[in-house]
């Protein structure tokens, strides 16, 4: 994982290029798997109404992470037609744009079997000054993925609502790129990534908190549960508000590929949770306001 506010980003109409420099790494530290709860060997029981709007029609299962991030856990009967085609569009948004690659490269589950996955992908090398364009395998070239990094949720800010981006993390999930150029010689290189849409990053982040708080019985403890969904269904340019990123040291955990927990901030009386994708190669903590505490509520850590 490497710091990439310098590295240079170059949109070029609807295609996007981050060029590899100099980076610099970020504050990583190796922290303990041990008692990390294993989701998929969770038992689940049917919803029997929408987790999201409480209706009772058209309920199909819904994953707690998202199938294509190797979610196996569901709730069944947890979603209406409705609330799953719009937590599918930003889902789909993201899983088969800046991720589509490292899923592939990761081996993740696929509807399509990966077969939109292209075989090779363009790389600008700049040799001696010159600039060309060449297209490398997909099992031989560097494959980035950026994390974005946003400022903490605006939850007890009033009038904040909008998410606040600060910067950007990236890491790589192929081969090393400084290792890649120095075979073709090369001083720049310019790798093609997909459009990183990080509303639709945030909704992701936010659907996935609120599911999981679902599965572990936490919503209940809150004056107001469908205020993270109204942000998230309803109005997402008020992400903002309950999503934001955990400042460094962010944590690596071996063996670990997503990992998903619930807090309490005690004065302030708000539970949330911390939602880390890919949390063995040390990417970003992301931290989701589930809500308010009621005023009765023990404030016992729901672990």
């Amino acid at each position: 994982m490497s710091n990439t506010l310098k590295t240079e980003l170059i949109r070029d109409r609807r295609i996007q290029w981050a060029t590899v420099t100099k980076s610099e790494s970020i504050n990583v530290k190796i922290a303990n798997p041990t008692g990390i709860a294993d989701f998929s060997k969770l038992q689940t029981k049917p919803a029997d109404a929408c987790i999201y709007c409480g209706s009772t029609v058209s309920l199909s299962r819904e994953h707690v992470l998202a199938y294509a991030l190797g979610g196996t856990t569901t709730i069944p009967r947890g979603s209406c037609e409705e609330c799953r085609k719009i937590t599918q569009g930003f889902e789909t948004a993201v899983l088969r744009g800046p991720m589509q690659m490292v899923r592939y490269i990761q081996g993740m589950p696929s509807g399509t079997k990966h077969k939109d996955v292209p075989e090779t992908l363009p790389i600008k090398v700049t040799v001696n000054g010159s600039q060309t364009e060449i297209h490398v395998p997909r099992e031989e070239a560097p494959i980035l993925l950026p994390f974005p990094i946003f400022e903490p949720p605006a939850y007890l800010e009033s009038g904040i609502s909008e998410l606040r981006l600060t910067g950007v993390v990236t890491g790589n999930f192929g081969a090393d790129p400084n290792e890649f150029g120095k075979r073709y010689g090369a001083e720049r290189l310019e790798l093609k990534v997909g459009s990183n849409d990080v509303i639709a990053f945030a909704r992701l982040l936010a659907k996935t908190a609120y599911a999981n708080a679902y599965l572990q019985s936490q919503l209940h403890r809150l004056k107001n549960r469908f205020e993270l969904v109204q942000a998230m269904l309803k109005e997402p340019n008020t992400i903002g508000r309950f999503v934001g990123t955990a400042p460094e040291p962010y944590e690596k955990y071996p063996g670990v590929r997503h990992r998903l927990s619930i807090h309490i901030l005690a004065e302030q009386r708000l539970l949330y949770s911390i939602v880390q994708l890919f949390a063995s190669t040390g990417a970003p903590n992301y931290i989701i306001v589930l809500g308010t505490l009621k005023d009765d509520d023990p404030l016992n850590d729901a672990g």
